[in-house]
């Protein structure tokens, strides 16, 4: 198994990232998830692992999909709102 031992921590970890694809730009989290993965993959790899778990996989992918649409469209909002101010 893994060296990474403090599954609080990857879970911690695991939220950041869920966090950062509602809040960043995409591009911005693929290049930090790429550089973080090449830099330490064995952490990486737990970590995806630990949001994977969290994911209703049994359940319909239209609920799946719903999420992410919820997702953009935030996204979508949030950007509109800063050009409006």
């Amino acid at each position: 198994m893994a060296r990474h031992t403090d599954h609080d921590e990857i879970a911690a970890e695991a939220l950041l990232v869920c966090e950062a694809i509602r809040e960043l730009a995409p591009l911005q989290v693929y290049t930090t998830l790429a550089i973080r993965c090449a830099r330490d993959p064995e952490r990486m790899a737990q970590v995806l692992m630990c949001v994977a778990a969290w994911v209703d996989y049994e359940g319909p992918v239209s609920e799946l999909a719903k999420r992410v649409d919820e997702i953009v469209e935030g996204r979508i909002r949030a950007v509109g709102q800063r050009l409006v101010s």
